[in-house]
């Protein structure tokens, strides 16, 4: 009987033992996940950035300026690519007008006009201009690719984090919960993001 006693209590503390060995496997489960979508996040935000790099670079390598100005024209080109399916009855003015103002509209997809606004504000001449937009469009559709990629990871970590069934147990994950990345875009988009209202030249 006393052996029967012995053995039952040693089953318990195997059944115990082996719901312990459980949990603890499932607690270090639920942070290596934790772990492994906030390393992803981390990471995306170095992808984003040598995107940007990328694209000042290019700029820089064609037109001595500072990564202000090189900034300002990475937006100024992005707001261009937003508003171009509105700009095909634009009006060459007479300072674009012959050969130059023809090409400035065939580059920019008929926004010769705001080449030359646009040209005469960052004071360049107009050739520079669409020679440097040229060479950072191509990059921008990846640059808002890679920043769409880390809202993605974010909303991914944000969901694991706030999982009920990863707040238990001796796991708390709700407070790794990382603030929402900004996006890198024009200043008139932010303002429009804000004030919700958007200029209808953009459409």
């Amino acid at each position: 009987m006393k052996s029967m006693a012995v053995l039952g209590a040693m089953l318990g503390l195997v059944v115990v033992g082996v719901i312990w060995a459980g949990i603890v496997l499932w607690q270090m489960g639920v942070q290596k996940g934790e772990i492994g979508l906030s390393t992803r996040y981390e990471a995306q935000f170095n992808v984003v950035e040598a995107n940007l790099f990328k694209m000042r670079s290019s700029i820089k390598n064609m037109h001595t300026c500072n990564d202000e100005w090189a900034n300002k024209f990475i937006q100024v080109v992005a707001m261009q690519a937003q508003g171009r399916s509105g700009g095909s009855g634009a009006v060459l003015p007479e300072a674009v007008k012959g050969k130059a103002g023809v090409a400035a509209m065939a580059a920019t997809g008929g926004l010769g006009i705001n080449v030359s606004r646009e040209s005469e504000a960052l004071g360049i001449p107009q050739e520079l201009y669409l020679k440097l937009s040229n060479a950072i469009e191509g990059q921008l559709g990846d640059f808002t690719r890679q920043q769409d990629i880390l809202t993605d990871i974010w909303r991914e970590h944000t969901a694991y984090c706030k999982d009920p069934y990863h707040n238990w147990m001796g796991v708390a994950l709700e407070s790794k919960v990382k603030v929402k990345p900004e996006m890198i875009s024009s200043q008139d988009t932010k303002d429009a993001v804000k004030s919700k209202k958007m200029d209808e030249k953009l459409f």
